[in-house]
Parts: structure tokens; sequence; C-alpha cells
């Protein structure tokens, strides 16, 4: 079920491997069975294949992971899910294909050599909009040798929604960039902890930010394996600054940014920008993870820009106890005015579940509730899915 229609989905894929590389291509189809008013035409659902940035769905995912002695190149491309660079001031926890209608695969590329290196990510490779690079140094490796010279970083970020849409000015597209500098020093490294404290100092649309933090990963020594993971942050937030600002809800922020209740136009980003100045607050962000022995995953945030501005939370759960089973489940809730509308139905929702059956028989079952991007509005719609696969390798 995909909103009010129901299909019958078909999914082809092959996978190729090797020890450093990863490709799998698939033709995925889904042919109306139910159509619900408002009526669509055809059998095949046209809103998967209409854009150029639906293609890209055919080569499913492809990764690259080649590692030395001294550094590391890894180089994904597909559908990005949770993606952070550097300490997450300017991309944190982004997914680039909320909009169920609208597919968009990405591009991530992590580079280091010796301490120094390169972090750059690209949403849509087929019409990009928003493309983000952290160049970071190790300056003291330059003229110490040995491991801890490594742990001082300094690092540079440039990034951007290039094509930011307006609706409500006279005005066609524009640029929003950030870009700013940050430092952090890791001040532990142990096999059992870890702890570096950082601070960025980010600049969007002529206004500061600043961010000052602390990241903390505990591993207890025993068999179980328990592994804690904190990060905690302090910002001072301009009245234009948006922190975090390419996060789990931009794809729907970019075009509706609604902050008055009273308006009667649905206002962009860009608008919003252009029209409406908030007040400089203090706001913070705490993120916390604790994984188990590799078959369990539980994630919580809360980040916010202050009182009367955007905040949001978000929860992560992944458990694969044994092989061939998994289950996880997400939740993303915003409120762009500070309210009490984080736990809402107006909230990102995805819950899966697969086992293996006998032999190469899988079982799958999938509810997601994402955005439906339409010429009038974006609205939140269902998806449910269940069914069998069989997979065999060679």
């Amino acid at each position: 079920m995909v909103d009010e229609d129901g299909f019958v989905s078909v999914l082809l894929e092959q996978r190729l491997a090797t020890d450093v590389f990863e490709l799998a291509i698939a033709g995925p189809l889904r042919f109306r069975i139910v159509d619900r008013d408002p009526t669509d035409p055809g059998t095949l659902r046209e809103q998967d294949w209409d854009d150029p940035s639906d293609f890209a769905r055919i080569v499913r995912s492809l990764s690259l992971d080649y590692q030395w002695d001294e550094g590391s190149v890894n180089l994904e491309l597909g559908e990005l899910n949770g993606v952070t660079l550097g300490h997450g001031s300017v991309v944190d926890a982004f997914f680039n294909s909320t909009d169920m209608d609208h597919y968009q695969g990405g591009v991530l590329l992590t580079t280091e050599w010796a301490g120094n290196g390169l972090e750059f990510m690209i949403e849509d490779v087929i019409s990009p909009d928003v493309l983000v690079g952290r160049l970071f140094v190790a300056p003291l490796s330059w003229f110490i040798d040995g491991e801890w010279p490594r742990r001082v970083e300094l690092g540079y970020t440039l990034g951007a929604d290039i094509d930011a849409p307006y609706r409500v000015l006279p005005r066609k597209t524009q640029p929003i960039p950030v870009t700013g500098i940050d430092l952090s020093v890791l001040v532990i490294d142990t096999d059992s902890a870890s702890l570096m404290p950082y601070g960025d100092l980010m600049i969007m649309d002529g206004e500061i930010g600043l961010h000052a933090g602390l990241a903390a990963d505990i591993t207890l020594p025993t068999a179980a394996a328990l592994e804690l993971q904190a990060k905690v942050e302090y910002r001072r937030v301009g009245a234009d600054y948006h922190p975090a600002l390419f996060n789990p809800f931009y794809e729907y922020r970019r075009l509706y940014y609604e902050t008055v209740a009273a308006s009667t136009d649905s206002r962009t980003l860009a608008d919003h920008l252009a029209t409406e100045d908030l007040p400089p607050r203090n706001g913070f962000m705490a993120d916390v993870a604790l994984l188990w022995h590799d078959g369990l995953r539980i994630g919580a945030r809360y980040d916010t820009e202050g009182r009367d501005r955007a905040h949001w939370v978000m929860f992560r759960l992944d458990l694969f106890p044994w092989p061939d089973h998994a289950f996880s489940a997400f939740y993303a809730g915003q409120d762009l005015t500070g309210g009490a509308t984080l736990f809402s139905t107006d909230a990102l929702i995805g819950i899966a579940a697969r086992n293996r059956i006998i032999g190469p028989l899988d079982f799958f079952a999938e509810f997601a509730k994402r955005w439906r991007r339409t010429d009038e509005q974006m609205a939140l719609a269902n998806e449910v899915s269940a069914g069998l696969g069989i997979f065999l390798s060679y």
C-alpha cells in the first residue's frame, strides 16, 4: 500500500562484491492493483519513474572501501541515511530520500591520510542541490612523528543548497551557503574510552553560529561488549543561522518553512531567511547511542536552536541478534517554532523486519511514513509492504 492505492511490488537485484568493492543493481517495479480516488493513469506507478533522479535507484548501492597503513578511501553511492560530516555543525543525521516520490541517489566520499583528509557529500548525482565538503588537517603531524600529533584536528567546511527555491517572494532560486572552521582535540584515546572536546565557528546568511561540544565513547571490557557513545553541544545561534542545517527534515524545510501560524502563503526556507529575523538564542544538542555485542543499537537525539526556534527529536533502534534476522525502527519529529508537536502524527516513521525462513527463502515486512510532494503541497503518506524473497549466491 502507498497512500490510498495498492500495488504488487517486484524487485530483482544483483550484487557483486570483492574485498574492497560492492555493487548492487536493482530493478524495482510497482504495479497498481487497487486505485482509489484520486485515480492514477496506467498500471505501473509512474511517480517512481517520472523524474530523472528516479533512475538512480537502478544502482541500488555502490561502495568502495580501501585502506592502507597510513590512510583510507571510502566511497558510497546510493540512498543516504543518517549522514554526518565533521562534528555535525552543517550536516548531521541527513537523509536524502524522505520524499517517497522523488528518489535521490547521493554520493558520500571520505578520504584520510596521516590524519589529513576530505569529507564530501552530494545529495543527488542526477540533479544536485546540496553539496558540502569538509577539508581537515592535523597540522602538528606535519612536524612531529607519532600518533598523538594527529589528535589535534583543524577543519574547514563549505556547503550550500545551490538552488534553494522561493515561493512568496518574486524570485526564482538562490544559493544558501554555509561555511566555517572547526577545531578538536582528542584528549583521551584508549581501547576502552575516548574523549574529544571541539568547537566550530560557522557563518550562514551573514549570521554567526558558535558550537562548543564534547564527544565521548566508553566500552566496558567485558564479554558483553557494551559500548556507550555520547555527544553534547552548546550553540549560540544568530538570527538567520540554523545549526545542523542539513538534517533529517531538510527536504521538507527547503520547500515549506512555516513559522507564522496566520500566514496565508507557504514559505520556503529561502523566503524565511529573507523575510523573518528570528531572535538570537542559546541552544543545545544531546545525542546518545548504546551498542551491545554487535547485535543491538539504541540511539536518541534532541536538537534545539533555543526558545521559540526550531527543535527536533530522533530515535533509532537496530536489532540483529542472530544471522539472517533483523529488526529496525526509526522516529523523527520536528517543530519549527519550539512548540510541543515533536510527538505527533506529523513525524517521519520507519519500521522494518527481515527473517530467513529456510534455505534461500526470506520474509520481510516494512512500514514507513514519509513525505509525498505534489504541485500543491508536501504531506505525509504511509507505505506498507510485506512479501517473500529468494536470495541465491554464486
